[in-house]
């Protein structure tokens, strides 16, 4: 493997981007060269695409990789495609037509199958509808999967399903539920086949998820919330930690290889509500969980205003970005106006393309916070003042660069786009997820801090601070005391100390067993 040189600063971007993108394939090699799975099993992780290594091994199993946020697909084929040359020594491809390997948005429509589409239209699936679906797109998923599931008798379809982004598929209302169960994963569940004829029910149901990125829901997939009460026991409970051969099953990923340290623990404080002088909105509460994403606690949660102090040790955060780069990789200002932080953000990005040597599309990233309606407006704002610059933008979706996809016809949409070469996506959060940069420009923190309360507006937030491979640059409107709380995050680097209180919205606890 190409080594990396371990003293040397560089002051272009485009040589430290190129050393990351050595390291982070080098780490991502060593996460998928690592990971067996035989059935049931849950993944706590950053990113959790496996499905190339299972290929790789059992090329005559149907296997279904499923995710939801559809701006992904690009980046799920290039990495299964990659994956699969590596471990058979290019001499196999990623074709959709042929492999056996599917590559599935949760949903499917008339043009690509996802993985409803596919149960519904093989099994002849017909439900009629007595009013519309309402809801967002995950509930109106659920309620369609809880019909089946109350209508139909799945057949088994699958060897393998492999679910990521797990979080979006994990709903807080009980009437989308199936009997206690989470529809979606439900339905999986009953497309899979059997491990043996003896053990109908071990499957091979895998699912990663970090359920510090939902941004509808608070539930967290469990594996009870998956599989009720009495089949959550092959998990744990009487069943055990580990199945026949040594394989466990659920794993907590206590490395991140995209996103540097500092900037991951400062999403995560920031994202939980570490320093809030009312105490933390969520988070969690013990020090073994803690552990098990990658952190050293000092303190005893148990009691109640005791300080406790949180450090992230470097080797759970491999990023090499620090050896090479002695700037700052997280920086936060605050404007007097709208107009001044988007002609920031202008001249920011004219330095990236045309001093710091970094690409247009794919190094670059604009991530716009903010509710619906606050989103959509800055979000327009910021492409056009780009534009009106001379630096070509694009919004996911859209059919070229330049464009809004609103003012489209629908056949004209390209859903599942996300890039647009020698252009700069400017993104809302929803389709941002999953996607990374080298380079991510962060702008309406002021959408954020004026509802500093909301746990799934501070999830915006870590996630698309996580989305960074090297820097991030974060910007908003007016000083809010939520803005001071971002400051002190920043300085506080990989560790934090806070008088512990107990998370006054959801407790996130990790079910690892051991």
């Amino acid at each position: 493997m190409q080594q990396l040189p371990h003293v040397t600063i560089f002051q272009d971007l485009a040589w430290a981007r190129w050393a990351i993108s050595v390291f982070v394939k080098q780490g991502r090699l060593l996460v998928n060269s690592n990971f067996t799975v035989d059935s049931i099993s849950r993944l706590s992780t950053k990113k959790g695409i496996f499905s190339e290594v299972l290929f790789g091994y059992h090329p005559d199993w149907d296997i279904a990789l499923v995710f939801f946020t559809r701006s992904l697909y690009d980046q799920a084929v290039n990495l299964v495609n990659e994956w699969l040359k590596f471990f058979s020594n290019d001499e196999i491809e990623y074709d959709p037509e042929t492999c056996k390997l599917k590559i599935l948005h949760a949903w499917g429509d008339d043009n690509q199958p996802g993985l409803y589409s596919t149960i519904h239209d093989t099994q002849n699936i017909s439900l009629t509808h007595d009013q519309r679906v309402k809801g967002n797109p995950p509930e109106k998923l659920a309620y369609l999967c809880k019909r089946v599931l109350s209508e139909y008798q799945i057949k088994s379809i699958f060897d393998a399903i492999l679910i990521d982004e797990g979080q979006d598929l994990a709903l807080d209302e009980q009437q989308l539920k199936f009997e206690d169960k989470q529809s979606v994963y439900w339905l999986a569940w009953q497309a899979l086949k059997p491990v043996a004829p003896d053990t109908p029910d071990v499957r091979r149901l895998i699912w990663a998820y970090d359920e510090a990125q939902s941004l509808d829901a608070l539930s967290i997939p469990t594996s009870k919330e998956v599989l009720g009460a009495e089949l959550s026991q092959i998990l744990g409970g009487n069943g055990g930690a580990w199945y026949e051969g040594g394989i466990r099953k659920a794993y907590a990923m206590r490395h991140c290889y995209r996103t540097p340290g500092n900037i991951l623990t400062a999403a995560h404080a920031i994202g939980m509500g570490w320093l809030r002088p009312e105490g933390m909105l969520t988070g969690i509460t013990n020090k073994k969980d803690w552990e098990h994403i990658g952190y050293e606690v000092d303190g005893d949660f148990r009691k109640i205003g005791e300080p406790i102090t949180i450090s992230r040790p470097l080797k759970n955060s491999p990023n090499p970005v620090h050896h090479f780069w002695s700037g700052d990789l997280l920086e936060f200002n605050v404007y007097d106006s709208c107009e001044a932080e988007l002609n920031a953000l202008r001249e920011k990005i004219h330095q990236n393309i045309h001093c710091d040597g970094l690409k247009p599309s794919r190094d670059i990233l604009v991530i716009v916070l903010g509710s619906q309606e606050e989103s959509i407006n800055l979000q327009k704002r910021a492409a056009q003042t780009l534009q009106k610059y001379g630096v070509d933008f694009y919004i996911p979706s859209a059919l070229n660069s330049n464009q809004f996809p609103e003012k489209m016809d629908l056949q004209d949409k390209r859903p599942n786009q996300f890039w647009k070469e020698e252009a700069v996506t400017v993104s809302r959060i929803y389709r941002a997820k999953g996607n990374e940069a080298y380079m991510v420009h962060l702008i309406g923190f002021n959408n954020i801090a004026k509802n500093e309360s909301s746990i799934s507006l501070r999830n915006q937030l870590f996630v698309a601070l996580t989305r960074s491979k090297a820097w991030v640059s974060l910007s908003g409107v007016d000083e809010y005391p939520m803005c001071e709380e971002m400051r002190q995050a920043i300085k506080n680097g990989n560790t934090f100390t806070f008088n512990y209180k107990k998370p006054l919205g959801r407790v996130i606890g990790e079910e690892i067993l051991t």
